[in-house]
């Protein structure tokens, strides 16, 4: 894996967005919409990243999908309703995420800045860009602390900042934090995707934590979520309440 001294210091441009899913846990609402398309105080979930990626200077933003993908399509456009290029992968409803990033492969860059679509968390990219070139593992996670027990931690990071162990079962002892994405991720290591079909944790990070390659951006600030039913009012109050440029 290339080290950080090989890289270029011009940050990525690009953001991948996982938007694929059929989001179950949020039934029945997304009988008729994909679960990036649930609607927070009157516009859809997505619309809230893709003004996030714009603030943060992306310019492009390549979308994975496949449960209803043309809702999606119909309501982001090639993007310049933001001022920036959209473009979109689908692949079959039940591909995990791990298969919608090994088939997309050849329109992802170099270094990218992936995402799930149900999770919104108030990064500044390029404090993120300075850890990972510092790091120089090929990947880096977001890691809220969880501190008021949020969710189910699912990482160990060690004192030197990479993931020790990533556990999407949640069931390791001395776990101590969540991943929540907003991953920075050098294109190379997408050659380590099987042909399997799995999740993007299972296949990609668990792989790299055992291998001490996957780095850690710890955050104290919550994250808020669209991932099921009863995350909405919260993420509802945030965005309410929000000021406009975080």
């Amino acid at each position: 894996m290339p080290h950080a001294a090989a890289r270029s210091s011009q940050r990525p441009t690009q953001a991948v967005i996982l938007a694929g899913g059929r989001g179950s846990r949020l039934k029945p609402i997304t009988d008729t919409r994909p679960k990036p398309m649930v609607e927070v105080l009157g516009k859809p979930f997505l619309a809230y990243q893709i003004e996030q990626l714009r603030d943060q200077g992306f310019e492009k933003i390549l979308l994975l999908l496949g449960y209803l993908p043309e809702v999606v399509q119909d309501y982001c456009g090639d993007g310049s309703r933001w001022s920036l290029k959209i473009e979109y992968a689908i692949s079959a409803p039940d591909d995990e995420t791990a298969r919608r990033l090994k088939l997309a492969e050849w329109l992802i860059d170099d270094y990218f800045l992936l995402l799930y679509c149900d999770n919104y968390w108030p990064m500044c990219i390029d404090r993120m860009w300075r850890r990972f070139l510092a790091a120089g593992a090929p990947a880096m996670i977001t890691v809220y602390t969880n501190k008021d027990g949020y969710t189910r931690n699912s990482v160990r990071v060690d004192d030197d900042g990479y993931v020790a162990v990533y556990d999407k079962s949640c069931t390791s002892p001395g776990l101590q934090g969540v991943e929540i994405s907003y991953a920075l991720i050098d294109k190379a290591v997408l050659k380590l995707l099987p042909d399997a079909n799995m999740s993007v944790e299972e296949a990609l990070y668990s792989r790299l934590a055992r291998d001490r390659q996957l780095a850690a951006y710890v955050s104290d600030h919550r994250y808020y979520s669209v991932g099921a039913l009863h995350r909405l009012p919260l993420t509802e109050a945030f965005f309410g309440r929000r000021p406009t440029v975080i």
